[in-house]
């Protein structure tokens, strides 16, 4: 369009950013007719800064045209952040537990067999007032068996099963708002100044921000793991050892004899019953009392004491030899040969069995088998959404300001 009267400025400036009219006129002090054409696209720097900007301080008077043929772009800030990672998956279930080892192998090995039990003393011989023999004494019982061996160990767990997969990763967040957007063009308020504005065949766009992109997924949760199997129990003792034999009873004394003319001889001592160690009794002098028989030999019980002739007539009895280990000891022989006779004595019983040893202690548990194979890791979670998108720039502020010979295209808010 054609300007008369004040002084006309031209300006075609090129591409570039922050276009402030007023200043790139030479900030003219006095009323003067401006006529700017963008052919060239224009830009901002900043947010705060319009792409382009008609200016302050126009002197009362002044005519401003601006022909736009180009696409003007406000700032466009930034995306938005990135979205938080998604959480890790949760950690598979166990797998089945092993099983239980075997029982541990009972003990073949028996108790060894208890000692034999003492023998018993051989009885007195008879004497004085002819007496029989005395009976001779019980073999002692035999000892107890010792325990069992010792049973074999449990067996070793069995291993544990594959533990369960891990649990699925979170879902990324959602990425951040675009960034606050600048304005495209302009119009400052001027006391007496037109503007008129030609966007017919240009474009003003305020700036554009894309939204964050969403965050990364989360990793998927560790496998589980299945616990070993408990160890089998211990195998049984084995059985005690049988108890020993009784030892042998001692043998009878023989029995004592007074003749008429008050002469005393004694019968003989009974034989010590069948022990580890010892001697027979042996028969006594005329007159004088019989010795007791002692324990006999390692298997069988000692002789009794022989027969003892006395001074008057007659003759004592011999003593009852002592019995083997096990067996009871024999009777003392009577005495014989006198007015006055004395029977022998009883031999003493054998000594009973000893207990059976104890059975023997059982194995120890087996060890816990090995823990089982890890399960698969988790499949990741999503990635998350782009976030929103800044709001977009205004296309035109101070739209009260302008005069429009065309509007053209404008994008974003005019206020």
């Amino acid at each position: 369009m054609a300007f008369t009267g004040v002084p006309l400025l031209v300006l075609t400036p090129g591409t570039g950013n922050d276009y402030n009219v007023y200043t790139s006129a030479g900030s003219p002090p006095n009323a003067v007719r401006c006529e700017t054409t963008f052919n060239s696209n224009r830009g901002s720097s900043a947010v705060g800064i319009a792409a382009v900007r008609t200016g302050t301080s126009w002197k009362a008077g002044s005519q401003i045209y601006i022909k736009q043929n180009a696409t003007i772009s406000g700032f466009s800030a930034g995306p938005g952040s990135t979205g938080s990672t998604g959480a890790t998956g949760s950690t598979g279930p166990a797998g089945p537990t092993g099983s239980t080892g075997s029982t541990g192998t009972p003990s073949s090995s028996p108790g060894s067999t208890g000692g034999s039990g003492g023998g018993g003393a051989g009885g007195d011989g008879g004497n004085f007032s002819p007496a029989g023999g005395d009976d001779g004494s019980a073999g002692a019982a035999g000892n107890p068996g010792s325990a069992g061996g010792t049973g074999g160990p449990g067996g070793t767990g069995g291993t544990g099963g594959t533990g369960g997969t891990g649990g699925t990763g979170g879902n990324g967040g959602t990425g951040g708002t675009g960034g606050t957007n600048g304005t495209s063009f302009a119009a400052d308020a001027n006391t007496g100044v037109t503007t008129s504005l030609d966007n017919g065949s240009g474009t003003l766009s305020g700036g554009t921000s894309p939204g964050g992109p969403g965050g990364p997924a989360g990793p998927g949760g560790p496998g589980g793991t299945g616990a070993g199997g408990p160890g089998g129990t211990g195998g049984t003792g084995g059985p005690g050892g049988p108890g020993g034999q009784g030892g042998g009873g001692g043998g009878g004394g023989g029995g004592g004899v007074y003749d008429n003319v008050g002469v005393y001889t004694a019968g003989g001592s009974g034989g010590g019953g069948g022990a580890p160690s010892g001697a027979a009794g042996s028969g006594a002098p005329g007159g004088f009392s019989g010795n007791n028989g002692t324990a006999g030999g390692p298997t069988s019980g000692g002789p009794g004491g022989p027969a003892q002739a006395g001074g008057g007539g007659g003759v004592g009895g011999a003593g009852g030899a002592g019995g083997a280990i096990g067996s009871a000891g024999g009777s003392g022989q009577g005495g014989y040969g006198a007015a006055y006779e004395g029977p022998g004595g009883s031999g003493g019983a054998a000594g009973g069995t000893g207990p059976a040893g104890p059975t023997g202690p059982t194995g120890p548990t087996g060890p816990a088998g090995p823990t089982g194979p890890t399960g698969p890791t988790g499949p990741a979670g999503s990635a998350g959404p782009t976030g929103s998108p800044g709001t977009q720039g205004n296309s035109v502020t101070g739209n009260s300001n302008i005069f429009y010979i065309a509007t053209g295209t404008r994008n974003g808010a005019i206020s």
